[in-house]
């Protein structure tokens, strides 16, 4: 019997490893105190785990995965650690069935951790924040139970979005539930924690059971159908994993006395008590009707093949799932079965996924190495390879490429990815072992049945070519109905040679949506204008009418109707001819793109619900579509599908109806109690949220007991939340200002603010004018300052400079200082990583889309905002420090009056002429302070002189001089 070994590296993607970023102990010591939480459910990451115990306790697990495969298989196995201690190689040897029943029970049970983080309020697990912070009693409780039902390692860590300190304003008051375990571990737990998560928040939760291979086909294509649901009864469905079941032990499915059962078919439904009751009546009424019409289809693939898609393209998988309302049922890994059958409620929407499960599968390549008899002689034995120089050899060259390596009957076999086995052959080539013998070298590509007179040519023409070229022979092979096989083979390295020279040839593609009224326009009279296009570039390009759209069920994307070919080579002129096709189309409808905006997931139940007519008319007015995540995947990020020039508008239109909350923590204070619920702090809370569309509302929590058995009172928390509209943050900082004032003039303490009473240098010129304490006219603060002191009105300064740059002063346009348009925003968020423990106030906001960060967000609200008079009279009211907002445009006219005063060869010589300033920072101006801005030197390089000559070097400030500042300042209302 022949032997037939295998060398393969598992998991072929490197294991995630834990970022120091999210690896704080949130409690130190004492987290543990009083009733500790079993250390096998809830365990402390630590910044200083090393790599040694992770691959202890993992060597162990794989010695007993090993023993168990040879014992039942009867195959002998072998491992050592690769990818740096990330996976491992795994040998097999012994007869053809058994090592691939061995390889399959180690793809499915090797202890391999998967991870998944999901944030969570820190309010809602723990107890205080400003003492040492405990689980709840109910939530240790609850975790303990998930932790053992689904086999999962559940951890509270530290969120890397959470803020150190206790004063200003923070957003993100956040921790991190991690979940590591095996296989379908993690996704089950994670789960059953969002359902936790809205149990505590008040909603109500019940499971249901439907079939598994009901639900996409239910939840409808993108999941449109499951997203209706949801947006009518206001609900959170939870979907299982649609692969459960494949990968990782068996769990066991019996009912348990505190659970639901553990199967693939449980869906969990969280919401207002009768909302889930409609949820759960509507899914059971969906799925019965749509039973009448699933339909089936079966489809061969290559085996390995498949458990590459399954351990390797799992997300690949559900996304194609998912987007066609169908499902695919694997067969169990490592099995030899090649079959796989697709269920769903359309012809077009089974044929659709099997075509994007045929085009994923061609990314994956077999190559075969025979070692051929130099000379054959019936009177000698033929030359053979020593069976443990086969043994080093594979591994090295697994390890090393990545790649499977099997050896067979005087062959060697390749499976993986391109460039994996493209590698596993040259090396094999490389080694002297294989010199003694003659060799043929074979490649196997699979590509679509469409693409086989593309790659052919006129006559065989390309292939003819190739052939000849590099003296190997191409042969196409039909392989299923959708796919057909391209067999390479050489007798040396020249294969390689034409290997290239035929991927060169390979079909690139792009798709892209085109609205169908735009067709006729683009393709022509007698398609005149496209053959140009076509010409020009060398691309093929076809549009899909509505008739053939329906039919294809659209290309690459659901939503793509136009497709645009060409080799390889060529590929680079593909998005050249995409944007000829657009020139075209009107703005308002081309470039249709996937925009993403970060919104905190415990809003998404309410904008689907209650806010619900506002998302429709959002996509109406912009013509895009707004996509939520699922549910089960605790995402955040919402993604908008629409044309290009759209997309922002509906962006900020729908950050528009996001709340926005920050909270402000106070020491802890008897009487706060009591000024809290007295009238004038209701009064003052009224004028705030009537002024500045900011709602404050006061948060005392007394916390009894330690839980050490003892009746003292632990310190209470206390604490102020801040809530508002997102395009209206900017009013934060003012509003927390006037809370702080408020409470200081009721004798209540505040935590101080680290900016508030740092050292100032002493400058007379800078104390004489307070008024001018901005980023406009000052470039003392360092730039770790000037990204987290928000306690000195930055955000309110940020609303001037825009209200300077709106002005219809054209004067002011072009005499104002170079600088004033450049802030220096793009520090702040290394700034405030920098910052550690001293980051007091709210920080910024995660970027929305393409790059655009919130601070760029808000300073354009501000900049709409700025042209009312009536707001602006309100601003000047309540900003309680004296700084001007009269017209930027007049104040910037006082650098020609303030030079007459300060100039002084002590200082700096006057420049030769104005118009000869660059405006570059030079090393000429005075030392700044590091703590507090300083009114900066009139001649001074941080920007364009204005208004000033060389003739002007008179000291003595005369009577024309007194009466010019007087004026000017006078005007300025100061």
């Amino acid at each position: 019997m022949d032997v037939y070994t295998t060398s393969f590296t598992y998991p072929r993607r490197s294991r995630h490893i834990h970022s120091p970023a999210s690896s704080f102990d949130i409690a130190g010591n004492d987290f543990r105190q009083n009733d500790p939480f079993p250390a096998r459910h809830l365990r402390h990451v630590r910044s200083n785990l090393s790599e040694a115990s992770i691959t202890a306790s993992d060597s162990e697990a794989i010695q007993k995965l090993a023993m168990n495969a040879m014992s039942i298989h009867g195959c002998h196995v072998s491992y050592l650690m690769a990818d740096q201690g990330r996976g491992w190689n795994f040998h097999v040897t012994g007869p053809y069935q058994q090592v691939m029943q061995t390889r399959g029970t180690i793809l499915k049970e090797c202890p391999i951790q998967h991870r998944a983080a999901i944030k969570v309020m820190r309010s809602e697990i723990l107890d205080s924040p400003l003492s040492a912070p405990s689980l709840k009693p109910d939530v240790r409780r609850r975790l303990d139970e998930i932790a053992s039902e689904t086999l999962a390692h559940i951890a509270v860590v530290n969120s890397p979005l959470s803020n150190a300190g206790w004063t200003g304003l923070e957003t993100e008051r956040v921790c991190e539930l991690v979940v590591t375990g095996q296989g379908d571990s993690v996704d089950l737990a994670r789960v059953r924690l969002l359902v936790m998560l809205d149990e505590l928040s008040g909603l109500h939760a019940e499971y249901c059971e439907i079939d598994q291979k009901l639900h996409a086909i239910v939840a409808g294509k993108k999941r449109s159908m499951l997203q209706s649901i949801q947006e009518e009864t206001g609900t959170n469905i939870y979907y299982p994993s649609p692969l459960q079941g494949l990968v990782g032990p068996d769990i066991d499915v019996t009912v348990s006395s505190s659970g639901p059962p553990r199967t693939p078919n449980v869906i969990w439904i969280t919401g207002e008590f009768f909302g889930v009751q409609r949820a759960r009546d509507m899914l059971f009424q969906v799925s019965t009707n749509k039973t009448k019409s699933v339909i089936s289809r079966d489809t061969a693939i290559l085996p390995r093949k498949l458990d590459w898609m399954v351990t390797d393209r799992a997300d690949d998988l559900k996304t194609i799932m998912s987007d066609n309302a169908t499902f695919i049922q694997f067969p169990p890994l490592g099995s030899s079965t090649s079959l796989i059958t697709v269920f769903g409620d359309h012809r077009v929407n089974v044929q659709r996924t099997i075509r994007s499960i045929m085009q994923l599968a061609c990314q994956f390549y077999v190559a075969s190495f025979w070692l051929l008899p130099v000379q054959y002689n019936v009177l000698l034995p033929p030359t053979t390879l020593n069976a443990s120089q086969v043994s080093t050899l594979l591994k090295q060259i697994s390890i090393s490429t990545g790649a499977e390596v099997v050896f067979k009957s005087m062959c060697f076999e390749m499976h993986g990815l391109e460039q994996e086995v493209r590698a596993a052959v040259g090396m094999i080539l490389e080694l002297d072992v294989i010199k003694n013998f003659h060799h043929e070298i074979r490649f196997q590509i699979e590509l679509a049945n469409e693409h086989r007179e593309f790659i052919s040519g006129k006559k065989n023409g390309k292939i003819n070519k190739i052939m000849q070229t590099t003296n190997v022979k191409i042969k196409f092979e039909t392989f299923n109905d959708h796919n057909f096989l391209i067999d390479i083979a050489g007798p040396d390295g020249s294969v390689l040679q034409g290997l290239s020279l035929l991927q060169e040839e390979l079909p690139a593609e792009m798709s892209f949506h085109v609205p169908e009224a735009y067709h006729k326009r683009i393709i022509g009279v007698g398609g005149r204008s496209i053959q140009r296009i076509m010409k020009k570039y060398g691309v093929y390009v076809k549009f899909s009418n509505a008739e053939e759209f329906a039919s294809l069920g659209g290309y690459n994307d659901n939503d793509d109707n136009v497709i645009a070919r060409t080799p390889a080579k060529n590929a680079i002129n593909l998005d050249n001819l995409k944007q000829s096709v657009m020139e075209l189309v009107n703005p308002k409808d081309k470039d249709y793109v996937n925009e993403t905006v970060s919104i905190p997931r415990r809003y998404h139940r309410t904008l689907l619900g209650e806010k619900s007519i506002f998302i429709r008319d959002i996509e109406t007015k912009t013509n895009s579509h707004v996509r939520f995540p699922d549910k089960e995947t605790a995402s955040d990020v919402v993604t908008i599908f629409g044309p290009e020039s759209q997309v922002q508008i509906a962006v900020t239109m729908l950050l528009e109806h996001v709340p926005f909350e920050a909270d402000m923590v106070v020491p802890s204070s008897p009487d706060l109690p009591r000024v809290c619920a007295s009238a004038d702090f209701i009064a003052f809370v009224e004028r705030v949220k009537r002024e500045l569309q900011v709602a404050i509302t006061p948060n005392i929590k007394s916390h009894i007991g330690n839980g050490n058995g003892s009746g003292a009172d632990t310190p209470s928390d206390y604490s102020f939340k801040f809530r508002c509209q997102r395009s209206n943050s900017d009013f934060l900082v003012t509003a927390r200002e006037m809370l702080e004032q408020f409470l200081i003039n009721h004798n209540i303490h505040v935590y101080p603010s680290p900016t508030a009473h740092t050292h100032k240098r002493g400058d007379s010129f800078a104390e004489a004018f307070p008024h001018f304490d901005s980023k406009v006219l000052s470039a003392a603060r360092t730039r770790g300052q000037q990204s987290i002191d928000l306690g000195r009105s930055d955000g309110m300064v940020e609303r001037r400079l825009r209200l300077a740059s709106s002005s219809p002063d054209v004067k002011a346009l072009f005499n104002s200082p170079s600088y004033i348009y450049n802030l220096e925003t793009h520090d702040d968020s290394q700034a405030s990583y920098m910052s550690g423990s001293s980051q007091d106030y709210w920080t910024p906001l995660a970027p929305i889309g393409s790059g655009l960060t919130n601070r760029t967000r808000h300073t354009d609200d501000a900049l709409k905002r700025g042209s009312d008079s009536l707001l602006e009279a309100k601003l000047k009211e309540q900003i309680s420090k004296p700084r001007s907002l009269n017209n930027r445009a007049q104040s910037l006219d006082l650098t020609y009056s303030l030079s007459r005063i300060t100039e002084s060869p002590s200082y700096l010589p006057p420049p030769e002429s104005p118009t000869n300033s660059t405006g570059d920072t030079g090393g000429n101006s005075s030392p700044t302070s590091a703590s507090a801005p300083s009114f900066p030197s009139v001649y001074g390089s941080r920007g364009t002189v204005v208004g000033s000559s060389a003739q002007r070097t008179g000291h003595i400030l005369d009577d024309e001089t007194i009466q010019e500042v007087s004026r000017v300042i006078s005007n300025l209302g100061l």
